[in-house]
């Protein structure tokens, strides 16, 4: 141990870091949340960018079939559940600063390759790559914002991680869709998709930059026992002294040391936090991958609007994710994460059904807008915000990373499996088929949620408990 700590004395220090992050409010919140969930602005602008470039795309490699041109646009998704589940891991063995900086570095790097890329197939290969960055990214962003914020603040902060992604949207829009709309008068010129790439990596690079200054985790190191490095940063980012705390480096614990400790959070005692957290995961990315992403290509393909009425139409949807964004976090603390979840899944339901009545008997584009916008607004209050607070929420220092992992992980695999089939199902059943089958699935989600949620309001944070006590 220490020739001059005991391991209780050490305890004690682990504990009483643990009681002073998470009873105190941090200042810098705003900044280190925007820094730690910077992949999820990179991954709003990839969306909301190339959801505009898909035709752009195809237009380019006319001669794609189907299930090419669903891999290609799928790629980003299943290198994003990988790296979900692997970055997740790594972030508790490494570090979550280390993994940081090495995302940033891949997601630069294969977003410009993207750009270059001469066919479908090199494109595929590095947006899978791209993707890998960004799944581990996530995760990383998501466990670093629950260590460094006080235990309120993590759950409020945490719920605008879906106002950083429809805001991101809007910005996309109006600063680079929109321009290049003007520039070259068409949304299916190949320049579209392969500018929209390379800004992608240009953005990666500089928050990259501004990574370089953030601090590891107070809590992943105290759970370690180093409890000097700790205290120390403690000092400059909380301006908090612990005196009373030993100064001194050990390593008490080890983490995340083998593949096993990758499934470390399948047991018995977390089922239930686990099938609500990872079910909602999944259904959020279902539903959106399977139409939200094609949304503007099928207003362009059904020619149901023009290229510019394409973008206003888009713009008004996101604006309701924005108006969405900023409510659930302020209703988190007065009705809870729970109310949140069943509620936005049950309404998402209700409006995917309405959309689809809408579609199949051609009624007029105002209610198109109308019904997606609704979907979008509750899409955003509902599980695509709680269950990534929630899955953070339930485990501690010593697997949050890896819970993280795996909560992103059935977001993005919903992701692939929307993305990649929904051509063809748009192909055998249509759009309303698709958007009535959808609604069911949301409205079973919602049920279950009632049944066996947790509101993370009310769940004691296991930094007090199991990890204070685990040897």
């Amino acid at each position: 141990m220490s020739g001059t700590y005991s391991k209780e004395e050490i305890e004690r220090g682990i504990a009483k870091i643990y009681e002073t992050v998470l009873s105190t409010k941090n200042v810098t919140a705003r900044y280190i949340v925007i820094l730690a969930l910077a992949s999820l602005w990179i991954d709003a602008y990839d969306f909301a960018a190339f959801t505009f470039a898909t035709a752009a795309f195809k237009a380019t490699f006319p001669w794609m079939s189907t299930y090419l041109f669903g891999l290609s646009i799928a790629a980003i998704q299943i290198g994003a559940t990988v790296g979900a589940i692997i970055g997740g891991w790594l972030t508790d063995r490494i570090g979550r600063r280390n993994m940081f900086i090495l995302n940033m570095i891949l997601f630069t790097v294969m977003a410009i390759g993207a750009g270059l890329a001469p066919d479908p197939y090199t494109f595929t290969v590095f947006r899978i790559l791209l993707g890998f960055a960004l799944g581990a990214d996530t995760a990383t962003g998501f466990t670093y914002i629950f260590e460094y914020l006080e235990k309120q603040q993590r759950l409020f902060w945490s719920n605008l991680w879906q106002l950083q992604w429809y805001l991101m949207y809007l910005v996309t829009i109006a600063f680079i869709v929109l321009p290049l709309y003007f520039i070259l008068h068409s949304l299916t010129h190949p320049i579209m998709w392969r500018t929209i790439m390379i800004l992608g990596g240009v953005f990666a690079f500089i928050v990259l930059m501004l990574r370089a200054r953030i601090p590891e985790s107070v809590l992943w190191l105290a759970y370690q026992g180093k409890l000097a490095t700790a205290k120390r940063i403690l000092k400059q980012t909380y301006g908090i002294d612990l005196p009373d705390v030993p100064d001194v480096d050990v390593e008490l614990r080890k983490v995340a040391r083998s593949l096993r400790s990758a499934f470390s959070i399948f047991r018995r005692s977390k089922w239930r936090e686990l099938v609500y957290s990872f079910n909602g995961n999944y259904e959020q990315g279902f539903e959106f991958y399977s139409w939200g992403f094609y949304l503007p290509y099928i207003l362009l393909t059904f020619k149901l609007a023009g290229p510019l009425a394409t973008i206003e139409a888009s713009a008004i949807f996101y604006g309701a994710g924005v108006v969405a964004g900023i409510l659930t976090a302020y209703l988190t603390p007065r009705i809870g994460t729970k109310a949140q979840y069943v509620m936005g899944a049950f309404m998402t339901g209700i409006s995917m059904a309405l959309l689809g009545l809408t579609l199949k008997y051609h009624w007029p584009l105002w209610l198109v807008v109308l019904w997606a916008s609704t979907f979008f607004f509750f899409h955003v209050i509902g599980p695509a915000s709680q269950g990534m607070t929630s899955i953070n929420a339930f485990f501690g220092a010593r697997e949050r990373g890896t819970a993280a992992g795996w909560g992103y992980f059935f977001v993005k695999l919903a992701a692939v499996v929307g993305s990649f089939w929904a051509p063809t199902w748009f192909a055998m059943i249509g759009v309303s088929g698709t958007l009535f089958a959808l609604s069911i699935y949301a409205i079973l989600t919602a049920i279950l949620g009632l049944i066996i949620g947790y509101d993370a309001r009310t769940y004691h944070p296991p930094e007090l408990t199991e990890e204070a006590k685990a040897s």
